[in-house]
């Protein structure tokens, strides 16, 4: 009886394990090492990374794995990332928000005015180098005839925000899908393009 105990014991003890293991480690995907939800759109691969980080982190965190924070170059691109991250990456908006940005969930893409305020570019691996896409405030203008999906911004706020996050909630100055500019500190989400 003490053996059949044992066995049960044995059992018990591996199923419960085993269960408690499922879903516990991330998903690899070959891609990244961190948990993450990939795509392809336009024969272009896109992977969203849902553990937080800065701008610049999500940028080198990029960059060594082969590729860059996304560029968005056209309404149906965006149109696409925004449906991609709002209803099939599994992202919990909570875990990603920005308190400069009106208490919003963003995910990093690859936009910047870290090198010179108002002069926003792609710039996605962190390189100092990238198209200049927007110039100024809200009040500023398209550079090249560049795509830009801007709420009522950017407006560096406290003279402190040069990270480029897509909205995937409202806040006070625009709209879920649109784009905001946030103190590059902020630890968030962010998308990856390949």
């Amino acid at each position: 009886m003490n053996n059949l105990r044992l066995i049960t014991m044995t059992i018990l003890m591996a199923m419960i394990s085993c269960s408690d293991d499922e879903g516990d480690e991330p998903q690899d995907d070959g891609t990244s090492t961190l948990e993450s939800y990939s795509f392809t759109y336009n024969e272009t691969e896109y992977e969203v990374i849902l553990e937080k980080m800065s701008w610049k982190e999500a940028a080198a965190y990029a960059k060594e794995q082969g590729g860059y924070l996304a560029e968005i170059n056209s309404q149906e691109e965006q149109n696409t990332l925004y449906t991609e991250l709002s209803k099939n990456a599994g992202i919990t908006l909570t875990r990603t928000t920005a308190s400069d940005g009106g208490g919003a969930s963003y995910v990093w893409i690859g936009g910047n005015d870290i090198n010179a305020e108002g002069e926003w570019k792609w710039d996605g691996n962190d390189d100092g180098s990238g198209a200049q896409f927007w110039a100024g405030l809200a009040d500023g203008s398209v550079v090249g005839g560049l795509y830009n999906n801007w709420g009522d911004e950017p407006d560096d706020f406290n003279d402190n925000q040069d990270g480029l996050g897509l909205a995937l909630t409202d806040w006070p100055l625009g709209t879920a899908g649109q784009w905001n500019d946030l103190r590059d500190s902020n630890r968030l989400y962010f998308l990856i393009e390949y």
